[in-house]
C-alpha cells in the first residue's frame, strides 16, 4: 500500500483571462501522464471564479514539479496554493456520486467547508462531526485532516440537491459541536471529472483507511 496524500490546489486566475486559463489548465491536466500525481477533478469556485483541483498524490516529492510545470506555467495563472491531507474519513459510496455533481438533470450542489477547532478538542470534535445523524438533504462525502495548513484544521465536502440546506447544515449541526471555533463555506460552481471509476475506487481504498457508512 502506498503512503498517499490528497492535495487540494487552488489556482488564482488573472482577471480577463478566465476562459483561456481554464481551457489551458484543463488541457494540461488531461495530458498529464506522471503516475505520481492523479488529478481527480476540477471545480470552479463561485465566490472567486478561480479553479480548485483535487489530486491523489502518490509521491509527495513530485508535487512541486506538478505545480510548476502543469499549473503555474498555464495561461493566465497568477498563483497557486495547496492544502494537503494525510488522513480522514469518507463515505465511499458517496465518492461514486461525484459524477452526479458533475452534470445531468439530477445534478447535486456541492460545497467545501473549512473547520477550525480548539486545541484539545481535535479527536472528539472530528468524531462528533463525522457521526452527525443522517440528514435528509445533505450528504457528507469526506472529512479531511488539514492541520498543517494555514487555512483550517479540517476540510469537509458536502453534497445536496438543495443548496440552501448546506448552509443550514453547517450552522445547525457543525457549528454547534463542542470544540468547533469557526467555519467557512466555499460553494462549488462546476465540475470537470478527470478520474475514471478505477481511480475513484483507488482513492477510497488507498487513502481513506478507516471508513464509516451511514444508512
Amino acid at each position: 500500500m502506498h503512503e498517499s496524500t490528497l492535495a487540494i490546489i487552488d489556482v488564482n486566475i488573472r482577471s480577463g483571462q478566465d476562459e483561456a486559463a481554464r481551457e489551458d489548465v484543463l488541457a494540461r491536466l488531461r495530458n498529464h501522464s506522471d503516475p505520481a500525481i492523479s488529478p481527480l477533478w476540477v471545480n470552479w469556485l463561485r465566490e472567486r471564479a478561480d479553479l480548485r483541483i483535487v489530486c491523489m498524490v502518490h509521491k509527495i516529492s513530485k508535487l512541486d514539479e506538478f505545480l510548476i510545470d502543469t499549473l503555474r506555467d498555464a495561461v493566465g495563472v497568477v498563483g497557486t496554493q495547496a492544502v494537503l491531507s494525510f488522513g480522514g474519513q469518507a463515505h465511499t459510496a458517496r465518492l461514486m456520486d461525484i459524477p452526479l455533481a458533475a452534470g445531468g438533470k439530477n445534478r447535486l450542489h456541492a460545497a467545501n467547508v473549512n473547520i477550525d477547532l480548539a486545541p484539545g478538542y481535535d479527536r472528539a470534535a472530528f468524531d462528533a462531526i463525522w457521526h452527525i445523524p443522517t440528514h435528509p438533504q445533505v450528504k457528507p462525502v469526506w472529512l479531511l485532516n488539514t492541520y498543517h495548513s494555514f487555512g483550517a484544521d479540517l476540510s469537509m465536502l458536502l453534497l445536496s440537491h438543495d443548496e440552501p440546506a448546506i448552509t443550514g447544515y453547517v450552522m445547525s449541526w457543525i457549528r454547534t459541536i463542542e470544540g468547533v471555533e469557526d467555519t467557512s463555506i466555499s460553494s462549488i460552481k462546476d465540475w470537470v471529472l478527470l478520474a475514471n471509476q478505477d481511480q475513484m475506487v483507488e482513492v477510497a481504498e488507498e487513502f481513506f483507511h478507516l471508513q464509516f457508512e451511514h444508512a
